[in-house]
């Protein structure tokens, strides 16, 4: 999911004059860290792309586990673009474990586990040399009661950021409920006891409290949706019921013993290292080609268009533009295009997720975009088929024509 785009426009003062007092509390509420972890699937990501070795690519930062699992296809470059700087100084401290810790086993403890009380001096002795400035004032900075950032990592990282809490909330009131998430995650498919709990989910989706909350702006927020975006959610089905439907999609639709989006949602954590049930920058079959091909991943603090716009012509061969075309305008969204046209390769791909079913592109007033762009049909069923996290509507990929 994206955020950046809203605060990115809070910050300049650039919002829109049709802006509410609610997008832009939203805006200022976002400037936070809000993922601990990406929620688009990279794996159908680079199935729906096909890069060839070598490709260059650009990609929304978020929590940067994406752009470093594009690793595994052999960039050449990778430039992850976010104006959150919690989200980049996240990737960096990611970029500097990469670094700074030599075996598979220190870097899962701190970025898999992220849980250990010794993760706090391996930060300070090893990755905090490595930050830039920026990256190291985010990590340092410590609360009311003076405890730093980097603590996170000592006590379930994946616990903390906006939408991690939120879960951990979502976890009480399920509790509370008679739902055990446990028995969702660990559970046979098929038991009595699974299905019971199935059906006291969904109860509780339907009742009264759910659908007074998912009318709350500020609940949404938690889950890094703007008023904006929930225009575009099931097309005007009330949301505990959309709501409801992605989360069976995501702990349902692909078996959890292989669907790490699912542990997230459902224990806020990983199983355990190695090379199942995680995403590619955290197996540990993956960790060599980490090791040896981060640098080609360069963070870059910039709106996507506005860096788009500052690169050479015909450099870029993918894009990758998460949920971020929720967020804008028409306007916004035809001088991104735009950009993308002018800097990408002859073989340039565009992957993108949408809250709702239908692509912008295919609006009528975007229509002469699609003069130059085709939506790939078979691609973008590949895609969406693949995509475990399960909460997105529509996965979308185009090729220029």
């Amino acid at each position: 999911m994206s955020t950046q785009l809203t605060a990115s426009a809070a910050r300049s003062g650039g919002m829109h004059d049709d802006a509410t007092a609610w997008d832009r509390m939203y805006a200022f509420w976002l400037r936070r860290l809000v993922y601990t972890q990406v929620w688009e699937d990279p794996q159908a990501d680079l199935a729906a792309l096909q890069l060839p070795l070598g490709s260059s690519i650009v990609t929304i930062s978020s929590a940067g586990c994406n752009a470093l699992s594009y690793l595994t296809a052999q960039p050449a470059q990778v430039y992850a673009v976010d104006p959150n700087e919690a989200h980049l100084a996240l990737l960096k401290l990611k970029l500097a474990g990469i670094r700074a810790l030599s075996t598979y086993e220190e870097f899962w403890r701190f970025f898999g586990e992220a849980a250990s009380p010794a993760n706090a001096q391996l930060y300070r002795e090893r990755l905090r040399p490595l930050l830039d400035s920026d990256a190291r004032a985010y990590w340092d900075k410590r609360n009311l009661i003076g405890r730093p950032r980097h603590a996170h990592f000592t006590d379930g990282f994946y616990r903390h950021g906006m939408l991690g809490r939120f879960i951990g909330l979502a976890h009480v009131v399920a509790r509370l409920a008679g739902i055990d998430p446990e028995l969702l995650l660990r559970g046979d498919v098929e038991s009595q006891e699974r299905v019971e709990a199935l059906t006291r989910l969904a109860g509780l989706f339907h009742s009264p409290f759910v659908r007074l909350l998912t009318r709350t702006p500020a609940l949404l927020f938690s889950l890094g949706i703007s008023s904006r975006q929930r225009a575009l959610l099931g097309a005007g089905a009330p949301l505990n019921e959309v709501l409801l439907e992605r989360l069976l999609r995501l702990i349902n639709g692909h078996p959890n013993d292989i669907n790490y989006f699912a542990w997230q949602a459902l224990h806020r954590g990983y199983p355990g290292p190695g090379d199942r049930c995680l995403p590619p920058y955290l197996q540990r079959s993956q960790f060599k080609r980490m090791r040896n091909d981060a640098g080609v991943i360069i963070p870059v603090h910039s709106h996507p268009r506005e860096f788009l716009e500052s690169m050479p012509a015909r450099e870029i061969d993918a894009v990758v533009l998460l949920d971020s075309q929720d967020w804008m305008t028409t306007d916004e969204i035809r001088a991104l295009w735009d950009a993308i046209d002018r800097t990408g390769s002859d073989r340039v791909r565009v992957i993108f997720r949408t809250a709702g079913v239908q692509s912008p592109l295919e609006r009528q007033e975007l229509a002469p975009l699609r003069q130059i762009w085709d939506r790939d049909e078979e691609r973008s069923a590949i895609g969406f088929e693949l995509d475990r996290s399960g909460v997105y509507g529509g996965f979308h990929c185009y090729l220029r024509r």
